[in-house]
């Protein structure tokens, strides 16, 4: 059965204890730190957001010069002549303005005729290129797109760099505009804001995709003002976030698709003729070997000039979905009524039944946090008040119902029973172990990397490189966490990986050295097979060093990261890439060393760039197929 029951004291304790837990559940999460926030509502987010299609324009287009374009360009050096060619071909075809997420690096000579032609197609019509931000302050760029700012703007964790990367003067100075390409991740590197504005110095820029609509309204200057700050781009306006960030709403596969020609139809005629007549063109590359893919939610390789392209859209439409200012009271409201009546319906039915209601709560709940978000664009809190619910009529149906505790115990046993390595569940019973404002221990670290990737990079396809480092990887970090290990970071091809933290693994410098070796056993495997072979996957290099590091979270803001840092772990990354001078492929510093046993090729002492000169010892691997 599954009706009401007996209401009695032990119901209205039950339903006080269950309110109490929803009361104070909405008010601890409501009060975390944002960026605690961000990673328990991001992924419901992310699935709300994809549920149904942002609006699209056609009024945007994009020039993708992709792999297959990219051959036409001369590769990564994309040459100055097939440049001037494409940019002559969309001048032809009377675009309202040009916006280039490219750097174009030197040579770009005076004498260069192909160069001139570059320059006088980029000078034919409004267009604007983008940097990439710099700590670099000798290569601050000129102010060609102008912003104005309001005494009452307060933009406290805006995007600041010292300098900025830029094309080569020549074509800069051809240019209408110069805006930032520039975009960062959250806490899993998924996109899914853009900066309106970044600040290069004491001066302020616009991103390229909110420069692309100045140019296209024909308007002088972009504007910043109010408080909450706000972005006025001729007659459109945009709520920014503390950081001056727009919250993107990003296209669909086919919505791409359907606003993108590439490069090479441009240049053979294979269009309509009225393709790019009054548009706003976003003119970039798909090409993994460029760099130009980002991780978003939903897809982890898409094309910057595609995101540059959403956030000129959802400016152009006004379908950026922003956070209201009595958002964070509404959610906190609506978390605490509802959990609390959940609470005593929960005290008052029989568990089968309080399941119902609380699902229906819920789903009743992320059914309007999605109408508002796509009907109105507006942001609430999709996971506080679901937590509230949940949480508050689990704790009065568990107070009322011996069963219901009985059956979670078992449940939690079974869990238990499952779960891998006492590492989890020392963590799990002993939360404080992990200190993530920062401790400092002695642990060893460990970096690999991948010979000759950026070469096998421009040989195989994105889709295919992505496949081949999710094995390459998963089999890394099978062998790393079997060593008792822990992951710090991927970078590129490589893997930081940590032994002795963040909780203690006895005789750590051990565990390192046969981890290193395992790992050297499955690469040479791994890459003389299947298509990694036929790609001519590189050896695996390792460095290794132990001593002092610190670990905890660092950052600020939506950039926050788990991470070690210390002399040694930047002595194993260097110990790492110093194999490719001597041929080894491992290199162990002095301070691992001392704590091992064995014999390994003295190295003597090497110099190592930003380190210093240090002892350091090798182990060659000579494979067959080396």
């Amino acid at each position: 059965m599954s009706g009401p029951v007996k209401i009695g004291r032990r119901e209205v304790r039950s339903g006080l204890l269950g309110g109490l837990a929803a009361l104070l559940v909405a008010l601890l999460l409501w009060a975390a730190p944002p960026s605690v926030r961000e990673r328990l509502n991001q992924p419901a987010a992310d699935a709300i957001a994809g549920f149904w299609p942002a609006s699209s324009t056609d009024r945007i287009v994009v020039v993708d010069i992709d792999s297959a374009s990219l051959r036409d360009f001369d590769g990564r050096r994309l040459s100055r002549r097939r440049l001037a060619d494409l940019f002559e071909a969309i001048d032809g075809l009377d675009p309202a303005v040009v916006a280039i997420d490219l750097v174009l690096e030197p040579p770009c000579s005076q004498f260069d005729p192909d160069v001139a032609r570059l320059q006088a197609a980029l000078a034919a019509r409004p267009a604007t290129m983008g940097f990439l931000l710099s700590s670099d302050p000798s290569a601050e760029p000129s102010q060609k797109s102008p912003v104005a700012v309001s005494p009452d703007v307060r933009l406290p964790q805006a995007w600041t760099a010292a300098g900025a990367e830029t094309t080569c003067a020549r074509l800069v100075e051809a240019a209408s505009g110069l805006s930032s390409a520039s975009l960062a991740g959250g806490f899993d590197a998924r996109i899914r804001t853009a900066p309106a504005v970044v600040a290069v110095g004491n001066q302020p820029f616009p991103s390229l995709g909110v420069d692309a609509l100045r140019l296209a309204m024909r308007t002088g200057a972009l504007i910043l003002f109010g408080d909450p700050p706000m972005l006025r781009v001729g007659d459109l306006t945009a709520r920014l976030d503390s950081a001056g960030d727009v919250r993107l709403r990003h296209s669909s596969s086919a919505q791409q698709n359907a606003r993108t020609i590439v490069a090479a139809d441009i240049l053979s005629g294979e269009h309509p003729p009225d393709i790019l007549s009054g548009k706003i063109v976003f003119v970039g590359s798909s090409a993994a070997e460029l760099g130009g893919l980002r991780p978003v939610p939903g897809d982890p390789v898409k094309p910057s000039v595609q995101i540059q392209a959403d956030l000129a859209t959802n400016l152009l439409l006004g379908n950026s979905p922003v956070i209201p200012a009595w958002g964070d009271s509404a959610s906190l409201g609506a978390a605490i009524v509802i959990g609390i009546g959940l609470a005593f319906l929960g005290a008052m039915t029989r568990p089968l039944a309080a399941a119902g209601f609380t699902l229906a709560a819920v789903a009743g709940w992320l059914g309007l946090y999605s109408f508002l978000y796509h009907g109105a664009h507006l942001m609430l809190d999709p996971v506080v008040p679901a937590l509230s619910m949940i949480v508050g009529a689990i704790v009065a149906s568990t107070a009322q119902f011996s069963a219901v505790r009985r059956a979670e115990s078992v449940i939690r046993q079974r869990f238990e029973q499952r779960l891998p390595g006492a590492v989890v569940k020392k963590l799990v019973a002993e939360p404080d172990l992990l200190k993530l404002k920062g401790e400092q221990r002695v642990a060893t670290s460990m970096f690999t990397d991948v010979e000759g990737f950026t070469t096998t990079t421009e040989r195989v396809s994105p889709q295919d490189m992505i496949q081949l480092l999710d094995r390459y990887f998963e089999g890394l970090t099978g062998i790393i966490i079997g060593y008792g290990g822990m992951i710090d970071k991927t970078i590129g091809d490589g893997i930081h990986a940590l032994f002795n933290a963040p909780v203690d693994l006895e005789n750590h410098e051990e565990a390192a050295l046969s981890c290193a070796r395992d790992i050297l056993a499955f690469s040479e495997e791994f890459r003389s097979e299947g298509f990694a072979k036929e790609a001519s996957f590189g050896r695996t290099r390792i460095g290794i060093e132990t001593g002092d590091v610190v670990l905890g979270d660092v950052g600020v803001a939506d950039r926050v990261d788990y991470t070690a840092f210390g002399s040694s772990v930047n002595t194993a990354a260097r110990l790492q890439d110093a194999n490719k001078r001597f041929g080894t492929s491992i290199l162990l510093g002095p301070g691992v060393r001392k704590s091992l046993t064995g014999d390994f090729e003295d190295m003597g002492e090497i110099e190592l760039r930003g380190i210093g000169t240090i002892h350091a010892y090798g182990i060659r691997l000579k494979p067959d197929n080396a």
